[in-house]
């Protein structure tokens, strides 16, 4: 798909470039307000102001549009794709896209066996590589925990950022830096020992990780021998004791099955790389440091300092011994020069970015980040709160389990189904102009849970993307299971009517995308209206947003834009007939924009990784 924004950013860039030579800057082109216009530019002051009083003739910002709206429409070359080109007294400048413009690019797309979008961005890459090689550090519970809902936001954002690294072509590394490694493997390899002696032979299950840590913890801090134990474990995991080893694959191995039911549930990949996975590659690390020469003693203790913060790294703390700053720069070098990554995305909490920038620091000072050929990036996200707009806890006080949230959703969603179900069949039929409708009466029991889990994934993760990431925000499932607004269940609606429209029409009658494709394949787009109109462009603005999130980063982008594209469908939907068309023409030509809704909607959607239904 061609990108819109760019056709009308490189017609004024041409026309600014001829018009002021001296003027070095890309023009600025915006969405304008629909009442005026599809794209703006934005750049006129700053050429006046640039300028002023140095061009005959131009007395204000207006006077510069003027002669740029003269440059265009005078070449046919730049002029083609525009309907209209206005200035506003301020200086704005505002097009119209052509109607023909807009039928032709929607004509390619549906011409597509699958929708393509190629970013603007140019990249630096190493090895002769065409787009970038990237790790995305994402998700990292820690091991003998539960995931709680702190986990949620690193996992739902990666994964986004994961999906859409990988549509626009990107060879992406989804890594699970999990927390597998440290003094706590000391009092829950006791622990195991004390409450199954024989766990060697035969290794038991171990339903609650969390009431196993809480309890070998208690034993830890009120125990002196269970806790100079514990410390003997720890010297010898690090050894490489036999049976220190196997305890501690067992609680590995318990807490991978426990992580994996969620990112199973949720639909996540990773691959795991845990803590101890670099234990190897740490003193290795601290050499290359020490010759580089920006180790430096403090206190017995090895750091390395930063422009970034007076605190710094400790590569070799004071017993000789690593942790996890020596973790993370064993770690870094690893994914940069062994891994061979063009790009490293770590996605955690904003109260870590001191300590990423730190690390990037001391990678660029080692020569292993060498920018713009390689980038490193901090994803931080705001935490996530009650609605009281404190923690997010449960009522005892305790930290919310994510496995737990889930289930809750799940429980209010399908509440939520059966309560609407019954209510639908309580009530009088209604019909659209469409003569379709989402019916919830139809809703078997048998159908009931699936689409309860399906609904209830949705809400939550497209609750946490739309947000700003930067930003703290309140969790509640009143208004993330809310069919109306800007929420999960309004676009999975959305997406169902369109589905239900094509079953409705008679020679489709199929929610298969193949089928409707190959029926609708002949059929002509033509723009009868504003609303068919503002729903067509809104169509070919889809790969704008990729721009964007390679520029941030910033998932909200793909989710405002498919509430947006939702929301004029909605409109399309009540004010345009669509099925039973005296004019065939027309009908074919509103039942090809339902189509290339459904194909962007789901795809949009996908990305998010939020499933869809074609029946509610």
């Amino acid at each position: 798909m061609e990108n819109p924004q760019n056709i009308v950013k490189h017609a004024f860039n041409e026309a600014i470039k001829n018009l002021f030579p001296e003027f070095d800057k890309e023009a600025i082109i915006a969405i304008s307000n629909p009442n005026f216009g599809d794209y703006q530019c934005n750049s006129c002051m700053t050429i006046f102001s640039q300028f002023k009083g140095k061009l005959e003739g131009i007395k204000s910002p207006r006077d510069i549009g003027m002669k740029i709206k003269e440059y265009i429409e005078k070449n046919d070359n730049l002029s083609m794709n525009f309907k209209s080109i206005e200035v506003a007294p301020q200086g704005f400048i505002t097009v119209k896209l052509s109607d023909e413009f807009i039928q032709n690019n929607l004509s390619k797309l549906q011409e597509m066996d699958e929708i393509k979008v190629t970013p603007t961005m140019k990249f630096h890459c190493k090895s002769g590589r065409k787009t970038p090689k990237v790790i995305v550090d994402f998700s990292s519970p820690n091991i003998a925990k539960e995931m709680h809902v702190g986990h949620l936001r690193s996992t739902i954002i990666g994964d986004t950022i994961c999906r859409v690294l990988e549509y626009l072509g990107f060879e992406v590394l989804r890594i699970n830096h999990v927390g597998d490694w440290g003094t706590q493997f000391g009092m829950l390899i006791e622990y195991l020992k004390e409450e199954y002696p024989t766990f060697i032979e035969n290794l038991p299950e171990i339903s609650d990780l969390q009431e196993f840590y809480k309890n070998s913890k208690k034993r830890f801090d009120t125990d002196p021998q269970f806790k100079l134990r514990s410390q003997q474990n720890v010297v010898k995991l690090q050894r490489g004791d036999q049976d220190a080893l196997v305890a501690w694959k067992k609680i590995c191995e318990v807490s991978r099955a426990e992580f994996q039911k969620i990112y199973d549930r949720l639909g996540i990949r990773l691959e795991e790389f845990g803590e101890s996975y670099y234990n190897d590659m740490i003193p290795r690390v601290v050499k290359m440091l020490d010759e580089k020469g920006i180790l430096k003693l403090d206190n017995g203790a090895q750091c390395v300092y930063t422009k970034v913060s007076e605190v710094p790294l400790m590569a070799v703390k004071s017993d000789g011994g690593y942790g996890y700053d020596s973790t993370d720069l064993a770690t870094i070098h690893h994914r940069l020069i062994t891994l061979d990554a063009d790009w490293v995305i770590y996605t955690t909490d904003m109260g870590q970015e001191e300590h990423f920038l730190k690390l990037f620091d001391v990678a660029e000072t080692m020569g292993w980040h060498d920018p713009p050929n390689t980038r490193l990036f901090f994803i931080g996200f705001g935490v996530i709160q009650g609605e009281d707009g404190k923690k997010f806890k449960t009522r005892s006080g305790d930290v919310v389990k994510l496995t737990e949230l889930i289930d809750e959703g799940v429980a209010r969603a399908k509440k939520e189904l059966v309560d609407r179900r019954n209510q639908r069949k309580s009530d009088q039929p209604t019909k659209s102009n469409t003569d379709v409708d989402v019916d919830h009466s139809n809703i078997d029991d048998s159908d009931l849970d699936l689409m309860a889990s399906t609904i209830s994934h949705a809400a939550i993760k497209y609750f946490d993307l739309k947000q700003n990431r930067l930003t703290n925000y309140r969790f509640s499932f009143d208004r993330m299971l809310d069919p109306k607004g800007n929420t999960a269940v309004y676009l999975l609606y959305a997406y169902a009517r369109i589905c239900a429209i094509f079953r409705k029409v008679e020679f489709i009658q199929s929610d298969d995308n193949v089928v409707i494709k190959q029926k609708v394949s002949h059929f002509k787009l033509k723009i009868s209206n504003n609303v068919e109109r503002k729903l067509s462009i809104q169509l070919l603005r889809f790969p704008e947003v990729f721009d964007g999130i390679l520029n941030d980063f910033f998932p909200n982008r793909l989710a405002d834009y498919c509430y947006e594209l939702s929301e004029n469908f909605a409109q399309f939907y009540t004010e345009c007939r669509i099925i039973g068309l005296e004019e065939q023409q027309l009908e074919q030509s509103r039942l090809l924009l339902c189509f290339l809704t459904k194909q962007i909607l789901l795809k949009g959607l996908h990305l998010l990784g939020v499933e869809t239904l074609e029946k509610i």
